[in-house]
């Protein structure tokens, strides 16, 4: 695969991703492990806009989708099982390298052309085409301007697709990240008239007893370093076992960590089977990607993540260091 520059203008990427998606007849989607809403909801509104003009598409993810985004239109045609058959394109979505996909290595060597999608500063130029924009609030954002360029009018459900990737990448248009132009996308996106408010419903009044559980655990192990300017949450694999929970009900959870007064960074560590999955936020200027990049991940300024294979103490003896440094 081609590595373009990183001065490649984006409008050129665009028409060339838009001859690409006229020229070509199947597609094959992904999205980054432990999915949410933005990559799931941007993969199923391409797929459907791409279904419409008579491609053939498979939409993948290695992880299962979560539970809360089932309520999508369309979300049983993803699969997690890797297809063995070719295709004109593969398209990433929110995958800085491929690997953040999975094993996706033999699927995109089996593909004409690969395209990224991303919104992450931290994203590789890695494919043919490269849709990278830091600026955008989210991957959906992107995706919309895609079908603007391309003249496709959106439907109820692809709208709705693109909502939940936007709402829940900005935390409900919370995060500095979104921007007037966020907000005109998401006006536009209600004119076609679905149920935006059963949706914040769905995503944000709507908790599973796993999900309440492990939150609860969650905060049982908050503490304060850096002069309380940090906090510091906990979930280990057997929290995981009593709660009867899978770790997509961790989701959000990092954002508790956020809520004391004081407190500038927040960072979980969540056990996994042979390392640690660390997730980082920040207020303001405090670029917590930096950390992030540091142990081999990547993300925005104010909410990154990385893993790292360590035990659980080994992990947090390596990180929080580098974060109270970034504090001071």
């Amino acid at each position: 695969m081609k590595k373009p520059m990183r001065t490649l203008d984006l409008e050129t990427e665009f028409k060339r991703l838009e001859e690409l998606i006229l020229n070509s007849n199947t597609f094959f989607l992904a999205g980054h492990l432990n999915p949410d809403g933005d990559t799931i909801g941007s993969m199923l509104a391409i797929g459907s806009v791409l279904r419409r003009l008579g491609k053939k598409v498979r939409l993948f993810s290695q992880d299962p989708v979560p539970e809360n985004l089932r309520f999508l239109p369309n979300v049983r045609a993803v699969r997690s099982r890797p297809p063995k058959v070719k295709f004109d394109a593969a398209i990433l979505l929110e995958c800085s390298v491929p690997s953040r996909g999975g094993a996706l290595e033999p699927v995109l060597k089996r593909c004409g052309q690969v395209v990224n999608i991303d919104h992450h500063k931290t994203s590789e130029f890695y494919g043919d085409i490269n849709i990278v924009e830091p600026h955008s609030s989210s991957t959906a954002e992107i995706v919309y301007r895609l079908f603007y360029n391309m003249n496709v009018n959106i439907s109820r459900r692809e709208a709705a697709c693109l909502y939940t990737g936007m709402v829940t990448d900005t935390g409900r248009f919370h995060f500095p990240a979104t921007s007037p132009r966020t907000m005109q996308v998401a006006s536009r996106l209600l004119e076609t008239g679905f149920k935006f408010s059963r949706i914040n419903d769905l995503l944000y009044a709507t908790k599973a007893c796993e999900a309440l559980k492990v939150l609860g655990r969650a905060l049982g192990s908050l503490e304060f370093k850096a002069g309380g300017k940090l906090a510091v949450m906990t979930l280990t694999l057997a929290d995981f076992k009593e709660a009867d929970a899978r770790p997509e009900h961790a989701e959000n959870v990092i954002n508790y960590g956020m809520m004391p007064p004081g407190v500038k960074a927040t960072v979980m560590f969540r056990e996994e089977a042979g390392r640690i999955s660390v997730t980082f936020r920040s207020r303001g200027h405090l670029d917590v990607s930096l950390v992030a990049k540091t142990f081999g991940g990547g993300g925005h300024r104010n909410a990154s993540g990385c893993r790292v294979k360590a035990s659980l103490k080994e992990a947090q003896e390596k990180v929080i260091p580098v974060l109270t440094k970034l504090l001071a």
